[in-house]
């Protein structure tokens, strides 16, 4: 297993997910990043096979390695890296890009008096309108593979848009940041513990 280093004047980009909070850093044009509450680089590590096996395009989706992560101090974790799929791109989550057209998701997916199906649909014509990226069946790809890992954290600020300031074009980011998933979380789902008592409700 590839051992990374990371340097001591490296910034520590702290990553805020549904479960806490997540060390990770860019070293060159790799994305490191450490587990933090169980096996989550592991996890991360088995969907991208998993998805390696499907028929989705390899380019649609992001590959992870596992990866030994030493601190300057000698202090060792494991955890995983990808490479960096931006390039020159700019990130801009779901969330972010309604806020950008002065609005929210928050109307749409708290209204009670929706279907999921009409929520998705109603987020969907959004998204069209803000980029012109007609893009139904691979974020319903994304929720259908997420649901079959059982992904705890896919939510409006955990999918990803790119924008290519130069050409003004938009693109939907490969699928990504599985982490939590694959019952990786150990404190919410302790290794022996039975699956018929785990209370999935608390996670």
């Amino acid at each position: 297993m590839e051992t990374i280093h990371i340097p001591i004047d490296a910034e520590n980009i702290i990553s805020t997910s549904s479960k806490g909070d997540q060390s990770k850093w860019r070293i060159g044009n790799k994305w490191v990043k450490q587990n933090t509450r169980g096996y989550e680089g592991q996890a991360e590590v088995l969907a991208s096979l998993m998805l390696e096996c499907s028929t989705i395009d390899r380019s649609k989706y992001v590959v992870y390695q596992p990866c030994i992560i030493q601190l300057a101090d000698g202090e060792q974790f494991e955890g995983c890296y990808s490479l960096d799929f931006r390039g020159t791109k700019q990130e801009v989550t779901l969330e972010r890009l309604f806020e950008a057209n002065f609005s929210s998701t928050d109307p749409i997916t708290n209204n009670k008096t929706l279907s999921t199906k009409e929520k998705f649909e109603q987020l969907m014509a959004q998204v069209e309108q803000y980029t012109g990226l007609v893009v139904h069946y691979q974020i319903a790809q994304l929720f259908a593979f997420d649901a079959l890992i059982l992904n705890e954290d896919r939510h409006t600020n955990n999918i990803l848009f790119l924008y290519d300031p130069k050409e003004k074009t938009w693109e939907l980011a490969p699928i990504f940041d599985n982490g939590l998933s694959l019952l990786s979380d150990e404190k919410d789902y302790p290794p022996g513990k039975p699956l018929t008592i785990i209370n999935y409700a608390s996670a």
